[in-house]
């Protein structure tokens, strides 16, 4: 039976030795702290910190009944130890748990500092060693360390009889704060009937109390009840929790993963088969077109004044991220118990919904047989695979304890949306990675490579696909029915002797791991409807994120091949780019579709058009969403380089603005318990440093590659002499 603590406010007498002990008994340094006085009273400090679990917060209500017209309140605040804890749903490697006590304990040996917690709780409780070189998460525990710990069998060399030994364990196994409380304001015990006394105790004197029972049913119900003389909102409770706990909303999402890759793989292979048997039909009918350009390194000198520049950038970028681990993440950022997350993780957000041009493509070219396509494949794999390799590269400045990333394979948490993304993403990397050798095996004549790769890829795809189904269902069947699936496609679509070797189950494999990973970046917001203005958060944020990620995708794809006409000076391919452009306004008018659609339904869409956010989601949707789809959806248009280039940046723009404002414009964040004291946020030097730094590197990187490699398509000097170059088109 789970155990809770019953905090009655009617008894507290605001003498804090609750706050004390706790300090005591968890062996907390002391801190500056500053009594604030005003609304606040004696309170101090102001806030949970990560060397104060537990707060007595002092308020002044208007009450007519009382002496003076005023009641003072004293109210002990801590960790509210949820039935179903966001926090512990939310964590990766379960370094936050679930005892059966009903305490939520942390485990730092676990802890990888990603700080999901701190915003996954309702409540801001966990708080962050900010000055530490290794910030742990900090937060009450209930003392559940006093409930495992050893009884003595002697007291002063006298041994303890049975009944005494039980009698120690009964009084030890108390929270210390609850053992100190001298006015009984605080009781331990089982949460039942802790529930039936608060009630009984409501009804014995109902002018006493408010008839509300403060975490019976708050998100589920937490194992700290509180009872109050006046509204818990004039106490700074939150009170618009809903009654449903917060991790069956990811877990629902998170749950569908398994079957979702079987389910699109299978899918993906019929209508590779199907498209594949069309193509075969259009050339006994002579009606197909080959599309396969010949590759070759772009002849170009490569230390120019824009590369020369990117390269100071990168420079900043390596100071800044040495500065990262020698000052800490509190030394080094501006981020708080307010803002866990930042610039990097808005950075991580916007780099992987535009990077998504690699799976799209690839889903395009191979899978939907467009071979018209086919030269912009490489740029786009290459320009993918340097964008995900950057985006690890700023998770690991971001994590507080990055040397512990190797837990994420040995714990199996239930329903965390992050280790879901974790393993997605660097499963996906790997399949970029084998997207790409071709190239330099075709550069360097790696014959033996070569061979290799074409025997071995699609089984490496099988057993990735398995492992990554494994781990997120821990169930031997469904992953035995993933690898049956993947093997069935990786075997009827072998390459048989004499013909090309079509990379159809790497494809297949890009576009399902990243299906599950756009899909899931939505999921990490969903256990934060009380923080995100509902404009934004929605219940089918999976959805709207994967739409959305193919749009910006398809936009950024026409801008980089914008770019690399200007910047090589090569050839527009208008005829591609265009065609690319079309599916773009698909993805775009579906995904705004489904966006707007979800708002009506939900009945938010008078609050998006003028509540408080309203400008920010005018921008969004008008701005990047109803004018690109103008531009985009005249065929005359888009054969435009100019319009087509400046619709593709206001689809991306809006998209990329629709990810900073779920993770920091459309936030309504309100700082550590009481909540009511949020920090301000602006991102340091540091973080710039960091984040312009891997941009500049992708894009130096991108052009010394295609310099030496074979990644894009070789034009001919008379042909290139002929056609009308970048700014010749623009113009």
């Amino acid at each position: 039976m789970s155990k809770a603590t019953l905090i009655d406010t009617t008894y507290c007498i605001g003498c804090r030795s609750c706050q004390s002990t706790c300090k005591q008994w968890n062996d907390l340094p002391a801190e500056q702290t500053v009594l604030l006085g005003g609304d606040k009273g004696l309170q101090n400090p102001n806030t949970l910190t990560s060397s104060t679990f537990a707060v007595v917060t002092f308020d002044e209500v208007e009450d007519a009944s009382a002496p003076g017209g005023l009641r003072y309140v004293s109210t002990k605040r801590q960790c509210m130890h949820c039935e179903e804890p966001a926090c512990a749903a939310a964590c990766p490697v379960t370094a936050l748990h679930k005892t059966e006590s009903g305490a939520v304990a942390y485990d730092a040996s676990k802890c990888i500092g990603c700080r999901y917690c701190m915003w996954a709780c309702p409540f801001g409780v966990p708080t962050a060693e900010w000055d530490s070189l290794a910030p742990k998460i900090q937060k009450c525990d209930m003392c559940v360390g006093r409930q495992t710990a050893a009884v003595p069998v002697e007291r002063n060399g006298v041994a303890l009889t049975a009944e005494e030994r039980t009698h120690l364990a009964a009084a030890y196994a108390i929270p210390a704060c609850v053992k100190q409380c001298p006015a009984g304001a605080l009781k331990y015990g089982d949460r039942d009937e802790l529930l039936k006394e608060a009630h009984a105790r409501i009804a014995a004197s109902p002018s006493k109390y408010v008839d509300h029972v403060y975490g019976e049913h708050e998100v589920g119900g937490t194992n700290m009840l509180y009872l109050s003389p006046v509204p818990f909102e004039k106490l700074g409770f939150p009170m618009d929790l809903g009654t449903d706990p917060l991790p069956r909303r990811s877990a629902v999402a998170l749950g569908a993963v398994p079957p979702a890759v079987i389910g699109v793989g299978a899918a993906l292979g019929g209508v590779y088969a199907l498209s594949k048997r069309k193509q075969e039909v259009k050339a006994k009918e002579g009606k197909a077109h080959e599309h396969h350009p010949e590759f070759a390194p772009v002849k170009q000198p490569f230390w120019t004044t824009a590369n020369k520049l990117l390269a100071a950038v990168m420079a900043w970028g390596a100071i800044s991220f040495v500065a990262r681990f020698a000052l800490g993440l509190g030394g080094s950022t501006n981020l708080s118990d307010t803002y866990a997350w930042g610039l990097w993780i808005v950075f991580d957000l916007v780099w992987i919904a535009v990077a998504a041009g690699a799976f799209a493509t690839a889903g395009l070219i191979y899978v939907l047989q467009r071979k018209d396509l086919y030269s912009i494949g490489r740029s786009a794999v290459l320009m993918g695979l340097l964008s995900y390799s950057f985006v690890t590269v700023t998770l690991l400045a971001d994590l507080g304890l990055p040397w512990h990333f190797w837990r994420l394979g040995t714990e199996a948490p239930h329903h965390s949306a992050m280790f879901e993304v974790s393993w997605c993403v660097g499963l996906y990397v790997t399949v970029l990675a084998f997207e790409f050798m071709p190239v330099p095996f075709e550069r360097w004549g790696m014959k033996k490579a070569m061979d290799a790769w074409k025997r071995w890829s699609p089984w490496y795809v099988v057993g990735a696909v398995t492992l990554f189904v494994y781990l997120m269902s821990r169930n031997v069947l469904i992953a035995a029915g993933a690898a049956a699936v993947f093997s069935v496609l990786a075997y009827a679509f072998r390459t048989r002797p004499g013909e090309k070797p079509v990379p159809i189950l790497l494809a297949i494999a890009a576009v399902t791991l990243s299906t599950m990973h756009q899909s899931s970046l939505g999921s990490l917001f969903l256990l934060m409807p009380d923080k995100l203005d509902h404009a934004w958060w929605s219940p089918v944020m999976p959805v709207y994120f994967f739409l959305s990620s193919v749009a910006a995708g398809l936009g950024l794809m026409v801008l980089v091949e914008l770019w690399i006409a200007k910047a090589f000076k090569r050839q527009v391919r208008v005829a591609q780019l265009a065609a690319l452009g079309k599916v773009a306004f698909w993805a775009l008018a579906v995904y705004e579709a489904f966006r707007l659609g979800d708002l009506a339904v939900r009945g938010q869409l008078g609050h998006a058009f003028t509540g408080p956010k309203a400008g920010l989601f005018l921008v969004e949707v008008l701005l990047g969403g109803l004018l690109p789809l103008v531009l985009l959806g005249a065929a005359k248009l888009r054969e435009r380089p100019a319009v087509l280039g400046l619709a593709s940046a206001l689809a991306t723009g809006g998209i990329v603005l629709n990810r900073m404002s779920v993770v920091v414009f459309a936030m309504n964040l309100k700082g550590a318990m009481p909540q009511d004291s949020a920090q301000p946020y602006l991102p340091s030097a540091v973080e710039w440093g960091v984040s312009l730094g891997l941009i500049a590197a992708t894009i130096f990187l991108f052009g010394l590659a295609v310099r030496h490699m074979p990644v894009l398509p070789k034009e001919e000097p008379a042909q290139a002499a002929n056609e009308p170059n970048a700014e010749q088109a623009s113009a």
